[in-house]
């Protein structure tokens, strides 16, 4: 149940949701959508959408239908440039993601930083999330600016279903991002064993070095990851 503010009402910083527009998400009436309307003619214009922001990150499906349906815009961006879709995916929930790709929310669209909705996905580990957006177009080997892809997020995560799913829909195992990294590196570097298993057999390569001119054996023995190191070494 909403509840009034009580007390004298701190000043808002200019690029902070009013608390119409909070109340809009946290209440969910339908006569709340009146307010967010209003609101909108006059708040900040990345404040415009932060009650889809705020519905879409918490899980709230229902509320979200009602502001897409209110006229929210389904591709709008925050100031880092994410996406309603990426904040979805990014906080796992595969039903506001498919309500959003039903809407028409674009799967590649970049945030500032260049990763795509895929990245964020790749993080969770969420087969079927990962799969849904693969099946909806996101490209698996889109670079973010830094030349993260995409399975590199998910070895560096331990999360091996996602980088399988990625390797088995395209994604290249010898990729490296701006410092000479690859998805091996990565694994390596985070001691995830499996996943180190799984990049070699599929092709990683061992003797890849990076910037530093380090390949993923020197980065075990350095990491004292016993276990990887002699895996490194028999195959």
């Amino acid at each position: 149940m909403c509840k009034p503010a009580i007390g004298k009402p701190a000043k808002r910083n200019a690029h902070e949701p009013s608390l119409a527009l909070r109340e809009s998400v946290e209440c969910a009436p339908m006569r709340k959508l009146v307010i967010l309307l209003l609101a909108l003619l006059v708040a900040p214009a990345w404040a415009q959408h932060a009650p889809l922001f705020e519905a879409v990150a918490a899980g709230r499906l229902e509320q979200v239908v009602q502001l897409i349906g209110a006229g929210a815009t389904v591709n709008a961006r925050n100031n880092d440039g994410e996406t309603p879709l990426y904040a979805a995916a990014e906080a796992g929930h595969g039903a506001v993601v498919s309500f959003l790709l039903g809407k028409g929310a674009d799967v590649n669209i970049p945030t500032k930083n260049g990763e795509t909705v895929l990245h964020a996905a790749a993080l969770t580990g969420d087969a079927a999330l990962i799969t849904l957006l693969l099946d909806r177009g996101a490209e698996p080997d889109r670079a973010n600016r830094d030349g993260e892809r995409p399975l590199f997020w998910a070895a560096l995560a331990g999360m091996g279903r996602a980088a399988q799913l990625l390797l088995e829909r395209g994604a290249d195992v010898n990729a490296v991002d701006a410092q000479g990294n690859s998805a091996l590196h990565g694994a390596v570097d985070a001691g995830h064993e499996t996943i180190a298993w799984l990049l070699l057999d599929q092709g990683a390569k061992r003797a890849l070095r990076n910037s530093a001119g380090d390949t993923a054996l020197d980065i075990a023995r350095r990491r004292d990851h016993g276990e990887i190191v002699k895996l490194l070494q028999s195959r």
